[in-house]
C-alpha cells in the first residue's frame, strides 16, 4: 500500500470517526432540545389562545357559535386540537366532535394532569394515549375573565409531529456533517498530495543521481520538514559530486606525480642498458637520478598511505606522553642544517609551562616537520622562520611565522586540497607533492586539534597556527 493510500485511509477514518461521533452526540442533544422546544411552543400557544378566548368571552352573554368559530380558526393556525372545558353552564353546549366545548364534571379530571394543573393556574406538558389509542402531547391553560376562572383550554397534538421536527433537524445535521466531511476529505487529499509530490521529486532526483547526473538538484523551496530533507539531499548530492571530482583530480594528480619519476627512471635505465658510448661519470649521475626518483616515489606512496588511513578512519592514534619542549628542540636541531644551508635563521621560542601531549611521536613529527619544511622552502635565502610554542586553554598552541613569499587571499581556501600548489609556476623548482598540508590537517583534526593559515599577500610572509589538545 502506497504512502498516499495509507495517509488518505488514516485521514478519512479519523474524519469519519470524529464527525460520526460528534454527529451522534449533537444529534442526541438536538433531539432532547427539540422535545423541550416543541413542548415550550405548545405551552406558549395554549396560553396565547386562552388569553384570546378570555377577551372574547362575556360571562353574562356568551355567543357560543362565535366561540366555536374562534376555536376552529385557532386549530387551523396552530395545527392542533383545542378543547374548551367550561365552568359555566350557559356555554356548555358542544357541537364539535374531537374539540370544542365540554362542561367540567365537578371541576376535576382523572388521568389528565394538565387539566388539574390548569385549574391551579399552572401550565404543564404531558404525554399519553387518547381515546383512539394514539400517542398524544397534552397541555392546558386557564381562561380567566375579570380575575375569575371560567374555563380551561386543552391543546393536543400527535407525538408524530415532534418526530417530524426531530427528523428535519437530523436531516439538517446530516447535510452539515456530509458537507464538512467532504471539505475535510478534500483537505486530506490536498495534504496527502502536498506531502507525496516532494517525495516523488526526491525519488526522481535520487534515480537521476544514481545514473550519474550529479548536477541535478531537488527544486523544493518549502520551509517545512520536507524542505529540510530536500536541502539535506541537495547538500548530499553536492558533497558526492565534490567527492567524486576530488577523487578524479586525486587519481589524475597521483598518476601525474608517479608518471614523471617513472619516465625519468625509464629514460635513464634505457640509457644505461643500451647506450654503449655512455661514460662512467654520466652513468653514475644517471644512477643517482634514478635513486632520487625512487626516493621521491617512495615518499609519495608513504604520504598517500598515511592520508588514506586518516581519511578512512583506520589510523591508530597514539597515546605516548610527549614533552612538547623537548620534542620541539629536537625537531629544530634536525632542521638546522637545512636552514643554515640557505642562511635562514630558524628560531624556537618555547614557554616553560608547555603541557604534555598525548599522541604518536611519528604523527606529531609529520605535522610539525611538514609545516617547518614548508616555511623553509618558501622563505628566500637569508630570511627567518620563528616557531613560537605556548600553553593554551586545554592544550598547546604552535605559531610558525616566516617572512617568505606569502600567499594570495584567493589561494588560502585551497591550501589543504590534495596536490594543490600555491605557486604552480615555480612548483618544479620547489620539491614536494602538494600532499603535505592535506596530511597535516587530517592528522591534527583526528586528534581533535585545529589548524589555520594566514597571509597578508605576496611577499608578506605566512603565519600557521596549530592548536593541539593536551593529555
Amino acid at each position: 500500500m502506497s504512502i498516499r493510500v495509507r495517509l488518505l485511509t488514516v485521514y478519512l477514518a479519523i474524519i469519519l470517526a470524529g464527525f460520526g461521533g460528534l454527529a451522534l452526540i449533537a444529534g442526541r442533544q438536538i433531539s432532547a432540545g427539540a422535545r423541550v422546544d416543541f413542548g415550550g411552543r405548545l405551552q406558549n400557544e395554549v396560553i396565547l389562545v386562552a388569553q384570546g378566548l378570555a377577551a372574547q368571552i362575556d360571562t353574562e352573554q356568551v355567543d357560543t357559535s362565535a366561540l366555536d368559530a374562534t376555536l376552529a380558526d385557532y386549530e387551523a393556525r396552530i395545527n392542533a386540537i383545542l378543547t374548551l372545558h367550561t365552568l359555566n353552564a350557559q356555554f356548555s353546549d358542544n357541537g364539535r366532535p374531537g374539540g370544542g366545548r365540554e362542561m367540567m364534571m365537578g371541576g376535576r379530571f382523572r388521568d389528565q394532569p394538565e387539566l388539574e394543573s390548569a385549574l391551579r393556574g399552572q401550565v404543564i406538558l404531558s404525554q399519553r394515549r387518547d381515546a383512539l389509542n394514539d400517542e398524544q402531547f397534552f397541555t392546558a391553560a386557564p381562561v380567566v375573565v375579570d380575575q375569575q376562572l371560567v374555563a380551561v383550554l386543552q391543546l393536543s397534538v400527535p407525538v408524530s409531529s415532534l418526530g417530524a421536527v426531530v427528523t428535519q433537524r437530523w436531516l439538517e445535521l446530516g447535510l452539515l456533517v456530509a458537507l464538512l466531511t467532504g471539505v475535510a476529505a478534500l483537505a486530506a487529499v490536498w495534504l496527502a498530495r502536498s506531502i507525496i509530490r516532494p517525495l516523488y521529486a526526491l525519488r526522481d532526483s535520487a534515480l537521476r543521481l544514481s545514473k550519474g547526473d550529479l548536477a541535478h538538484r531537488v527544486q523544493y523551496n518549502g520551509k517545512d520538514e520536507i524542505g529540510a530533507v530536500a536541502q539535506a539531499f541537495n547538500n548530499m548530492a553536492g558533497q558526492v559530486q565534490s567527492m567524486l571530482d576530488e577523487q578524479r583530480a586525486f587519481a589524475s594528480n597521483t598518476s601525474h606525480e608517479l608518471r614523471t619519476p617513472l619516465t625519468t627512471i625509464r629514460l635513464r635505465s634505457e640509457a644505461l642498458r643500451y647506450d654503449e658510448a655512455l661514460d662512467a661519470e654520466t652513468g653514475k649521475r644517471y644512477i643517482a637520478e634514478i635513486d632520487d626518483e625512487i626516493n621521491r616515489m617512495s615518499a609519495l606512496i608513504d604520504d598517500l598511505t598515511v592520508l588514506s588511513r586518516f581519511d578512512a578512519g583506520r589510523a591508530e592514534l597514539g597515546s605516548e606522553q610527549i614533552d612538547a619542549g623537548h620534542f620541539a628542540a629536537s625537531l629544530q636541531q634536525r632542521l638546522q642544517p637545512q636552514a643554515q644551508a640557505r642562511h635562514i635563521t630558524l628560531t624556537l621560542h618555547a614557554s616553560a609551562d608547555l603541557p604534555v601531549l598525548r599522541a604518536s611521536l611519528n604523527h606529531l613529527t609529520i605535522v610539525f616537520r611538514n609545516l617547518l619544511e614548508n616555511a623553509l622552502k618558501y622563505t628566500p635565502d637569508g630570511g627567518c622562520v620563528t616557531w613560537n610554542l605556548s600553553a593554551a586553554s586545554g592544550g598547546l598552541q604552535s605559531v610558525i611565522v616566516d617572512n617568505g613569499r606569502g600567499i594570495a587571499a584567493d589561494q588560502l581556501p585551497h591550501l589543504f586540497e590534495r596536490f594543490y600548489r600555491a605557486d604552480k609556476a615555480r612548483s618544479r623548482d620547489i620539491p614536494g607533492s602538494g600532499l603535505g598540508l592535506s596530511i597535516v590537517k587530517s592528522v591534527v583534526e583526528a586528534y581533535g586539534g585545529s589548524i589555520r593559515i594566514e597571509s597578508a599577500g605576496h611577499g608578506q610572509g605566512t603565519t600557521v597556527t596549530v592548536f593541539w589538545p593536551g593529555s
